[in-house]
């Protein structure tokens, strides 16, 4: 366990450290938006209020009872729920951290509100108000950092989520709410994290995260030795376990000390395995270029390809418009031959009408005239 915490410390001091990784880093230069960044602050600042107390109540009530279920109970509660916590809120994606702690509270409050109502016995009113309030105030910290169309999304999305019941151990158990919440949303996978900010905000970030996982396993340490206490009631049996969790977390704290106060050491590792990885990142460097000199090659042989294809095409294109125009027009010449009595006949008539009626007309009027001066004489 100590080695693998200790990896853990150094790779973070690495990533500090290495130039290949700042490199990385700066090419995303980001930053987080405002509302963004101070949705996270927010959420973080939620999760300190959310375990002090819930701490605060856990211990009250066991001090106020000698009854050694109730004591086990919430060293369970303040354990589950202080870790789930603190696992939903130093999320990187801010928008899902913000979702997913306001789930967490909403699952605990709904517990005590229905199958956990006599959770704590007599003493259960003491953690129903203050889930109560809890769940009050991560939706009055979401509607105040989230645009207002896009509260009233995430509040829908949170107030139908169903949740898994609430194990013995406080284990919160929940699916990925990431999908979830991006199908609630309608926004394609690809669109949703814009970005996680810049080289300076992931370190901030990430120094954050280690502070409070630090802080949240030292606290754990401390819970199961109460735990052990608590359950066991012979001393001689649990003294060996107590004296292991008190080195533990001896070096826990000595590893926080070093990160904080000693990181020349840190940075003497971080150089050191640098010079190791040097040759490494040279020969895939070298690889990366020849890659890119071959992909150059066969772009170029691409566009020759095409280039000779669109001169095949426009040809046969010109051809095919030239027979198209010839078979139009020999069509239209037949089909004008074939009905070209018709188009005689329709001049003749035509010609007759306008030419033979006025004619007839001015004859038939000249005739009525003669007739009626003759009738008159």
């Amino acid at each position: 366990m100590k080695k693998v915490l200790l990896v853990g410390l150094i790779a973070s001091a690495i990533l500090s450290s290495c130039s290949l990784v700042k490199f990385n880093m700066e090419n995303a230069a980001t930053p987080l938006e405002a509302e963004d960044l101070n949705a996270r602050m927010a959420v973080r600042s939620f999760y300190k209020d959310f375990s002090g107390k819930v701490i605060q109540i856990a211990d009250s009530i066991y001090q106020s009872t000698d009854d050694l279920n109730l004591k086990t109970k919430t060293i369970y509660w303040k354990s589950g729920s202080t870790s789930a916590c603190s696992r939903a809120a130093y999320q990187t994606d801010v928008e899902v951290a913000l979702v997913e702690t306001w789930l967490v509270a909403r699952q605990m409050n709904h517990f005590f509100e229905n199958e956990g109502k006599d959770y704590f016995d007599k003493y259960t009113y003491m953690a129903s108000e203050i889930s109560e309030e809890l769940v009050w105030k991560i939706e009055k910290l979401a509607q105040g950092t989230r645009e207002k169309e896009n509260f009233n999304q995430l509040k829908d999305f949170v107030e139908n989520y169903e949740f898994y019941p609430i194990t013995e151990k406080w284990n919160f158990e929940r699916h990925d709410v990431r999908p979830d919440l991006i199908a609630h949303l309608d926004v394609p996978d690809s669109l949703y994290t814009k970005t996680v900010g810049t080289s300076a905000e992931v370190m901030n970030d990430l120094t954050d995260r280690l502070g409070i996982y630090n802080e949240q396993i030292s606290s754990q340490l401390e819970w199961q030795k109460q735990l052990l206490l608590t359950t066991m009631e012979d001393s001689a049996l649990i003294t060996p376990y107590v004296a292991r969790i008190d080195s533990m977390a001896a070096t826990m704290r000595s590893l926080a000390v070093i990160m904080k106060e000693s990181p020349e050491m840190l940075s003497m590792i971080a150089v050191r395995l640098r010079e190791e990885l040097e040759p490494m990142a040279n020969d895939f460097t070298y690889g990366m270029q020849n890659s890119i000199v071959q992909l150059s090659k066969e772009r170029d042989e691409l566009q020759r390809y095409l280039a000779e294809q669109r001169v095949l095409l426009k040809a046969d294109l010109e051809e095919s418009g030239q027979v198209l125009i010839k078979e139009t027009t020999d069509n239209l010449i037949r089909l004008i031959k074939s009905i070209s009595w018709v188009i005689i006949i329709l001049v003749v008539v035509l010609t007759a009408i306008f030419f033979g009626l006025p004619f007839a007309l001015g004859f038939l009027l000249g005739k009525w005239r003669v007739q009626k001066k003759l009738s008159k004489d």
